[in-house]
């Protein structure tokens, strides 16, 4: 009798323990659902516009639909090119334009120093462009010189002095 109580118990314990964890199983579930649905929500609003805002205290970025004309331009000043190849989605791209261009000694050291010429590669020219130097991650950040040879390359965001000592070791491989 004792024995068959003791089972009864134990059997009793398995089952609250059983029951509450299908119960917490159940609510995981659910969060992790609830965590999917809000991760792949997209505004209903359409725009034509590029959603990667433009910061006024950022790197001089050159306007140009060709890769080939602002080649022309370091060759005239003997200049090296660096190229931040983006796409409007893509977020480290945008925390870059906010934290590392915006820095003031790093756009002095890169306006000073460099061609910045930023890449959309998924529009127009920058297609192109992003074949050519085989990108696959956002950002991509290469330093090229006059003739399009890559000096330096980094897949991925960096910080201000990850992308500093990136553009010494393009200065180094130009031989300045």
């Amino acid at each position: 009798m004792i024995r068959h109580l003791c089972n009864f118990i134990n059997l009793s314990y398995v089952l609250r323990k059983t029951q509450s964890m299908k119960i917490s199983m159940h609510i995981f579930t659910a969060l992790c659902l609830i965590a999917l649905l809000l991760s792949s929500c997209k505004s209903g609003k359409k725009t034509t516009e590029a959603t990667t805002p433009t910061y006024s205290n950022g790197l001089n970025f050159v306007k140009s639909d060709r890769l080939s004309k602002v080649l022309e331009k370091a060759s005239r000043t003997d200049q090296i090119v660096f190229m931040d190849i983006y796409t409007t989605w893509c977020a480290p791209c945008k925390l870059m334009d906010e934290y590392v261009f915006t820095d003031p000694d790093t756009k002095k050291f890169m306006d000073e120093n460099f061609i910045n010429y930023k890449v959309d590669a998924e529009k127009g020219n920058g297609q192109t462009v992003a074949t050519m130097y085989g990108v696959s991650t956002y950002p991509t950040l290469v330093f090229i010189d006059k003739d399009g040879k890559v000096l330096a390359r980094r897949q991925g965001a960096t910080t201000i002095t990850e992308l500093r000592n990136l553009a010494q070791e393009a200065i180094i491989a130009k031989g300045l």
